[in-house]
């Protein structure tokens, strides 16, 4: 039986067969269990999955094509994919004759029901709300998340029949092979082995396995597509305080168990309880710019989900105990944010406390990051309008990242502050539009390099004042990115490092200052504004 004839890392497959790990293989060819084998499969309702077990072959399997039959009688019938069965295909070839390159298609329910997007550089289907690949198309070969596939035929109230054939050639007939072949059946499987000799122009030993196996869904209640997916929710408690011995108190975030301003559950928290977070909580959604979107204020994933926050703070981040449980898409993320839960005695910032309380729109932040960002934004529309070119160009798709995700180091990290510094000073000094400042200058000026000496010329030449702490800050700015990322760090970067008071208030606080005097510089700019203006005209 060792004999690679006998086809023994199949058959060990197909006994396991779909137990075989998170993905499936459904349809095509494929030589990884060293015989040739082809995957096909079909969908049936449940009465005729019994009847279509009793044989091993796909004989009455049909087309996966819409066609007409034309019976005897003359009568003509359309049908979508096969006149005597309710089969349905998973998997579509898409074959064009030699003119084009045939295709493999997932059926479009399944993936408009999982809305899936086909990520055509790796020819994947990933659901992108969990970022999970659902199926993989490798050549012809498809294979299939299983949780999404079961799920998907709990929805159908159908069952999957997976069909393989796998074959096993020799070069010559071995005489010491004797020719066998025999069935095994069960309700869920069956497959026949068969051994022999092909008596054709070239005689060669074979075996050839012909299987099927019926892949059922999971109960409806279990499928986890909406409404099924609400009585099974589950919630993390989280710490809101501390007990008359300093022992942290925690309770649940489900918005049913909690208190609000109805009378609802009065024994218990009230739902706007704050709970406190380390600034770390945010490093996944920081890291993640392409998925994530974090404002003063509010997280966003897309449009899947969002979070209210309160994030103006450079030494934690809050948010409402009830918005925990109704917000965060699931269990998972709840726990990411459990794992940063800490018991402080902090406080909601006072915008927080205007928005939500008052009423009150608030402009400005308590933040110099948020407060660069948005001003940033409406200086640079505000001088278009005024000038008619952005003081800073437009940055393109893969630089935009160094603004929208700028923020203050989540740790006492070197190499996160030096991040957050590069960021800084390309969306500020890299991105400053030197061509047009130039145009500004007397012709006399053209040999001026850099564009922070054309700035400086610019205000000069302007007769804007109070400027040179200004230009200052921009110099050593750019010296602290040349010392801290442009190049090794040495004696430059520990003399630009005490100006900027990196060692005496650790990152964090630092990086808060350089911010504080970047707003400065853009408020600098807009005060100034007329007068720039004037010069321009």
């Amino acid at each position: 039986m060792n004999h690679p004839i006998y086809q023994s890392k199949m058959l060990d497959f197909l006994n396991r067969f779909p137990n075989t790990g998170v993905m499936i293989p459904v349809h095509g060819h494929t030589k990884q269990f060293d015989t040739d084998a082809f995957f096909q499969s079909r969908l049936f309702p449940l009465d005729e999955a019994e009847e279509n077990m009793k044989t091993d072959d796909t004989n009455h399997w049909g087309s996966s094509y819409p066609s007409f039959t034309q019976y005897g009688s003359g009568e003509v019938v359309y049908s979508r994919f096969d006149v005597e069965s309710k089969m349905e295909p998973f998997v579509i070839m898409r074959e064009y004759n030699g003119i084009y390159p045939d295709e493999v298609e997932i059926c479009e329910e399944f993936r408009l029901l999982n809305n899936l997007f086909f990520d055509r550089t790796k020819n994947q289907y990933i659901d992108p709300e969990n970022e999970v690949v659902v199926a993989q198309i490798e050549g012809d070969l498809v294979s299939v998340h299983k949780k999404y596939l079961k799920r998907y035929l709990s929805v159908k109230n159908m069952v999957m029949i997976v069909h393989v054939d796998s074959r096993y050639f020799l070069d010559v007939v071995d005489p010491s092979l004797t020719p066998e072949s025999h069935t095994e059946q069960n309700e869920e499987k069956l497959y026949t082995f068969q051994l022999g000799a092909l008596r054709t122009a070239r005689e060669r030993s074979y075996s050839m396995i012909y299987a099927k196996t019926v892949i059922r869904g999971v109960p409806l209640s279990e499928c986890g597509y909406w409404p099924f997916n609400e009585a099974d929710k589950r919630y993390e408690e989280f710490i809101i305080g501390v007990d008359e011995d300093g022992n942290e108190t925690a309770f649940t975030c489900n918005p049913d168990k909690l208190d609000n301003y109805f009378g609802k559950n009065p024994e218990a928290p009230h739902y706007l309880t704050p709970v406190f977070f380390n600034r770390e909580v945010l490093k996944r959604y920081y890291d993640r710019p392409d998925r994530y979107t974090i404002s003063e204020g509010i997280i966003r994933c897309g449009i899947w989900w969002s979070l209210y926050i309160d994030n103006v703070r450079s030494d934690y981040v809050s948010a409402y105990l009830g918005d925990l449980g109704r917000y965060l898409p699931d269990y998972k993320e709840q726990q990411h944010w459990k794992t940063h839960n800490i018991a402080i005695d902090g406080e909601l910032s006072e915008s927080k406390i205007a928005r939500d309380f008052h009423g009150q729109w608030t402009s400005g932040s308590e933040s110099p990051l948020f407060s660069f960002q948005t001003k940033y934004q409406a200086l640079n529309k505000k001088f278009n309008d005024n000038i008619g070119w952005p003081l800073f160009l437009p940055l393109d798709d893969d630089d935009r990242y160094n603004l929208q995700g700028l923020r203050i180091p989540l740790l006492e990290s070197q190499p996160e502050f030096d991040i957050q510094v590069l960021s800084l000073v390309k969306v500020m000094l890299d991105s400053l539009n030197e061509k047009q400042i130039q145009s500004l200058l007397p012709t006399a000026q053209d040999r001026i390099v850099g564009s922070i000496s054309k700035i400086e010329k610019w205000f000069e030449t302007t007769g804007v004042q109070g400027f040179q702490d200004i230009i200052k800050f921009l110099r050593n700015l750019q010296e602290l990115r040349s010392c801290g990322t442009g190049h090794r760090k040495g004696k430059g970067y520990v003399k630009i490092s005490k100006e900027f008071k990196i060692e005496e208030l650790g990152y964090a606080d630092a990086f808060v200052r350089i911010l504080t005097q970047a707003v400065g510089f853009l408020n600098f700019i807009d005060e100034n504004l007329a007068t720039l203006v004037k010069s321009n005209t």
